[in-house]
């Protein structure tokens, strides 16, 4: 089973308005991984994102955070498609290190949303 099939979705409850869901979670000791998304159709399961990360443990073990975020974006885009998104991997070893990448989609914009929003 490839780990994008571990993240479970469900129907958006109300996709008539902008609402930010964000998830915490640890793929690996020492490696916390925050995601931030505006939904689109869809949104993902906590059960299914607490799957997804024990898939993610061994690639999160053996890439740097660049790449674990990538592959965690490339992975939502395709099984949940959300307006937006922002994926956040922290690791404090050897030395503190941060990596944040988002996305969107085309043509979607909500400025007043955004300058609402309270970063992480």
């Amino acid at each position: 089973m490839h780990r994008r099939e571990f993240l479970s979705t469900a129907a958006n409850p109300d996709a008539r308005h902008d609402y930010l869901v964000e998830l915490h979670g640890e793929p690996a000791p020492g490696t916390r991984l925050i995601l931030r998304y505006v939904p689109d159709r869809a949104v993902v399961t906590p059960d299914g994102v607490a799957a997804y990360l024990g898939a993610l443990s061994d690639a999160a073990a053996a890439t740097g955070p660049e790449a674990l975020a990538i592959a965690v974006l490339d992975d939502l885009n395709n099984e949940l498609i959300p307006r937006w998104v922002e994926i956040t991997v922290e690791r404090a070893m050897p030395v503190p290190q941060r990596v944040v990448i988002e996305d969107r989609q085309p043509g979607w914009d909500n400025p007043h949303f955004f300058a609402r929003m309270r970063r992480v």
